[in-house]
């Protein structure tokens, strides 16, 4: 039975790094784009800029520094997680530091932790798993919508 939508097409994810540091936004940027398919690499030098990116782009991961000017990246994710619960966050820090971990957890919940230095190949293996872990999770979702609608269908629920 064709579906009536057509083939499904690959959807591209949108990762949002935000760093004050220019050279670790473009060096991170160019990595992503050159080692992940179908990826967009979204770039902002502050905490307020990557909320007002939030607010205008659906992003499928987001990426913060802890240390900068301004906004920290805690209180930046912790308003990202209010503004979307839903996107996964990752918190870069050159000051591992237990006070910061444990409310990274528990009031921004963030996913995962980098350190800095950054290590590129755990920084692509850990984004890869997620958007990858993210597309599964999106490909059983619309199955069960499917299955789903079907099945109010079958049963006359069109009434």
């Amino acid at each position: 039975m064709p579906l009536t939508s057509g083939e499904p097409q690959v959807k591209r994810s949108t990762i949002l790094l935000v760093d004050d540091e220019q050279d670790i936004l473009e060096s991170l940027k160019e990595l992503l784009e050159a080692a992940i398919p179908d990826v967009d690499v979204l770039t902002a030098p502050s905490g307020d800029r990557a909320l007002e990116i939030l607010n205008e782009h659906p992003l499928t991961i987001i990426v913060s520094d802890y240390k900068m000017p301004g906004m920290n990246g805690l209180d930046f994710l912790r308003e990202a997680y209010r503004q979307a619960p839903t996107v996964p966050r990752i918190l870069m820090t050159a000051f591992p530091d237990l006070q910061i971990a444990i409310e990274a957890i528990n009031d921004a919940a963030i996913e995962s932790f980098f350190t800095k230095p950054l290590d590129p190949e755990e920084v692509v293996r850990v984004l890869t798993g997620m958007l990858e872990s993210r597309q599964t999770d999106l490909q059983r979702d619309r199955a069960f919508a499917r299955a789903m609608d079907l099945m109010r269908k079958k049963s006359g629920g069109d009434a």
